[in-house]
């Protein structure tokens, strides 16, 4: 980042902080001080904070606001900072803290006479949750830097439990040893590896789906999740639905932010040095964008000059901002906001905070808890919340998740300090229920309302407990000895009994029932993959043959799956593609299967944007990361006898 050079090269003008409400929604209130040059705040599930400065010390605010004494982990022996970019730079807490004790952190030292970056892990004490073990401390990953500056230091979980680190292209300017593009250095990316089982053996590994897992090409890194990518200070993932948001620090003129939905499979490409937020760096015009991800969002200089992400905000306290992207910029000082819709902007930018009104040059955002979001400014040592500030503000009713108990849901309320609530089944409330979750087997239409100190309510969107079932997979296929085998998947079912398999002949006006399979769910409920098979042992003499399953609910209602054809003389290759619509994966059944076929995949455009070779009847097939409608082809190796279908990732 460009701190102090641009701090000389732009003047603004700096108001005292006042906690005045005016009409702006953001507002920044001073929380708790007496914090020496905090850099970086998480919390670990609980009601605290844990704040780290820039010389190594992490301190602990408790859910009250006070701040504790006693650091929680102190090794400022080991940090190097020597100029505004080193020093302790991140933390992150792992997912299964409360039983592992586990966190990480991301500083600067010297080792061997290098500056080097330093990814290490630490674990709670066993005798005082306040402290952490320094002797506990295991190296995950160190990564020498060739300069002082673009050392990232961004550490995050995703919601798959992976650790996700931000390397910086090692610094300098314009990346002169062209490491963004390099897969075989950690600088300028970002990588994704899994600490879950970390020793001293094996600090960490390599997960299967890292988009580079199988690469063969000698010495590629395959930690790497995502590269081109020049300062990646402070990137953050969505706490509700694991989107990754990634605020790059640009070169000269342009400051970009970058983001990959949760279900986008790795390996994108940012662009950098390349490119510099959507326009081309190197070669300053007509550079190659082939391949390349470009930013939701990018601001020239000056309106910025170092950006500083933050987080989308998922607090219940307000409406307004619920799912917004919160940022600021380090030179600008202002803080902004902005909304996506799928891979893109959606509407303007929001303009939260105005430059006058903040305190100071924005350093990090952090987040508690309960989605609310707190900033810090460079060598201020107090720590201040962003709150909506209308009086007219409501708050946010949000279903989280929905578990499966034993035969049982678990409604999920969001959840927010200061606020009450209460739950309705069928638009009248249900008695006694005001707490933020909700247990229930009982066929209705739920909600929850939310009312905060002002007394402004909101209702969340409608579950609807009834019957349902959702099919993964179901096809119809030849086997030897002249059955007809059925299979079929479903990823979830509710108060499901069984499938009734039903048949229908050419010259048949009205299906038959051939025979009944009891769901292999517990209590008629289950979120998880359950399989199911059926030879139908009956068909002869046909020329094409008709087959559903009638699927049996616990209230006595029915539904159908879809239908499935078999014919005497099937077309060659001909294959059945479930689910569709898809995201990620799909199935793909071969009706017959001799010999290995190829599977070609055309975007709209009529571009062939990936090849496999199908070896077996069955086959997963990763679908394409962008929305869309796309074409399949299977046919011979040779290319004859293809057969066509669409497919559509949503």
């Amino acid at each position: 980042m460009k701190f102090i050079i641009q701090l000389i090269i732009v003047t603004l003008s700096i108001s005292f902080f006042s906690q005045k409400i005016c009409a702006q929604k953001l507002a920044a209130i001073p929380y708790v001080s007496g914090i020496n040059s905090p850099i970086d705040l998480k919390n670990c599930g609980d009601e605290r904070l844990f704040v780290a400065d820039r010389a190594g010390r992490i301190r602990i605010i408790n859910g009250d606001g006070t701040l504790r004494p006693v650091p929680f982990l102190n090794i400022t022996a080991k940090i190097s900072s020597n100029n505004s970019e080193e020093g302790f730079l991140g933390i992150a807490f792992s997912p299964d803290y409360k039983t592992n004790g586990k966190f990480y952190v991301d500083y600067t030292s010297i080792i061997g006479g290098k500056l080097t970056s330093v990814i290490e892990e630490y674990k709670v004490s066993a005798a005082d949750s306040n402290v952490a073990d320094p002797a506990s401390a295991l190296k995950i990953i160190t990564q020498v830097q060739p300069f002082s500056n673009h050392n990232g230091g961004n550490l995050m979980f995703g919601k798959d439990g992976f650790l996700y680190i931000n390397f910086g292209d090692g610094g300098s300017g314009g990346d002169p040893f062209g490491n963004g593009q390099n897969k075989k250095t950690f600088l300028g990316k970002i990588l994704r590896v899994d600490v879950s089982n970390s020793s001293s053996i094996k600090p960490y590994e390599i997960p299967a789906t890292n988009p580079f897992y199988n690469d063969t090409a000698v010495a590629l890194k395959k930690e790497i999740w995502a590269y081109g990518v020049r300062n990646p200070f402070r990137s953050s993932v969505d706490k509700l639905n694991g989107d990754l948001w990634i605020a790059d620090v640009g070169q000269g003129a342009v400051e970009e932010i970058d983001y990959q939905a949760s279900r986008a499979v790795g390996g994108r490409n940012y662009g950098w040095n390349i490119m510099e937020g959507k326009s081309c760096y190197s070669p300053s015009t007509g550079c190659n964008k082939t391949g390349l991800t470009l930013p939701i969002y990018d601001y020239p200089h000056p309106r910025g000059f170092s950006i500083i992400g933050g987080y989308v905000s998922r607090t219940a306290q307000s409406k307004s901002l619920f799912g917004m992207y919160i940022f600021s910029d380090f030179v600008s000082k202002w803080i902004d906001g902005i909304r996506h819709s799928g891979d893109t902007l959606s509407g303007s930018v929001n303009h939260l905070v105005l430059a006058a009104n903040v305190p100071g040059n924005p350093i990090s955002f952090g987040e508690d808890k309960y989605g609310d979001q707190y900033i810090i400014f460079n060598g201020n040592g107090t720590i201040y919340k962003l709150q909506d500030t209308s009086y007219l503000r409501r708050p946010k009713a949000y279903l989280t998740q929905v578990k499966i108990g034993s035969g049982s849901y678990v409604l999920v309320g969001l959840q927010g300090k200061n606020l009450t609530y209460q739950w309705m089944k069928n638009g009248s409330p249900i008695p006694g229920t005001t707490a933020p979750d909700y247990n229930t087997s009982i066929v209705g239409s739920y909600t929850l309302e939310v009312t905060n100190s002002l007394g402004f309510k909101d209702t969340s969107d409608i579950f609807l407990l009834g019957s349902a079932i959702n099919f993964q997979l179901f096809s119809a296929q030849k086997i030897p000895n002249g059955l007809i085998q059925l299979i079929w998947k479903t990823s979830s079912e509710q108060n499901v009994t069984g499938f009734l398999v039903q048949r229908k002949k050419q010259n048949e006006t009205s299906f038959s029932n051939l025979g009944f399979i009891n769901s292999k769910s517990i209590n008629g409920f289950s979120n998880s993959e359950l399989n199911y098979s059926f030879n139908d042992s009956s068909a002869s003499n046909y020329d094409k043959l008709f087959y559903r399953l009638q699927v049996q609910h616990a209230d006595s209602s029915i539904s159908y799956s879809e239908v499935r054809i078999i014919t005497s003389a099937p077309e060659k290759n001909a294959f059945t593609l479930y689910p569709n619509p898809a995201r990620k994966y799909a199935q793909l059944y071969l009706n017959q299967f001799t010999s290995p076929l190829t599977l070609k995949i055309y975007d709209a455009e009529g571009k062939r944007i990936s090849q496999q070779l199908l070896r077996e009847q069955n086959s997963l097939v990763r679908v394409p990361a962008s929305k869309g409608v796309y074409l399949l082809e299977v046919s011979d190796q040779d290319g004859k006898n293809e057969i066509r279908k669409k497919l559509l990732v949503d």
